[in-house]
């Protein structure tokens, strides 16, 4: 790779990111009752289907995801986040860490203390936070993939969309 290919990327990455969503094949739910309290979080699995620029279009795309209560009040889709699990520096599967006072001492000395839980990549330690999946330290090169919380009913939690980007960096 070029010098001047290599900072482009670079810069492209640090860039503040304009999120295009696309919608998945059939919305993950999750149950309401599981996600009651700020801070707790579950997992699922979606699927979407690539987009027609990917190199393999209209293929189907499975991304596992984490969806999480990040405040309290009414059951509005703001009060939910869900992000892919899946580190963007090389793919590794993250972890939930509900106590970030258990993260590693190296860790909290490159992001600094933390109050709320995190997401963090066990093969190279990238944090990333709770509320929307941004980037705190490590070696990912940007925050996680999000997905959108589109709809909260009496009973369920509906994740409807996905950042397009998952789409085309997943397609198989």
């Amino acid at each position: 790779m070029s010098s001047v290919l290599a900072f482009e990327c670079r810069v492209r990455a640090q860039a503040p990111r304009l999120l295009r969503y696309r919608p998945l094949s059939q919305p993950a739910t999750i149950a309401l009752a599981a996600l009651e309290i700020p801070g707790r979080a579950r997992r699922f699995r979606a699927q979407g289907m690539s987009p027609p620029t990917a190199a393999n279009p209209n293929r189907p795309v499975r991304v596992n995801g984490m969806v999480v209560r990040v405040s309290e009040g009414d059951p509005n889709p703001d009060r939910f986040k869900a992000v892919c699990t899946i580190c963007p520096h090389e793919q590794c599967e993250v972890d939930f860490m509900a106590d970030p006072t258990e993260l590693d001492p190296l860790v909290l000395a490159e992001i600094g203390e933390v109050r709320e839980p995190v997401y963090l990549c066990p093969c190279h330690n990238s944090t990333f936070t709770m509320s929307a999946g941004d980037r705190l330290g490590g070696a990912a090169p940007r925050g996680l993939y999000r997905f959108r919380v589109t709809a909260v009913t009496n009973n369920t939690v509906e994740i409807g969309e996905v950042e397009e980007d998952v789409l085309l960096f997943f397609a198989d």
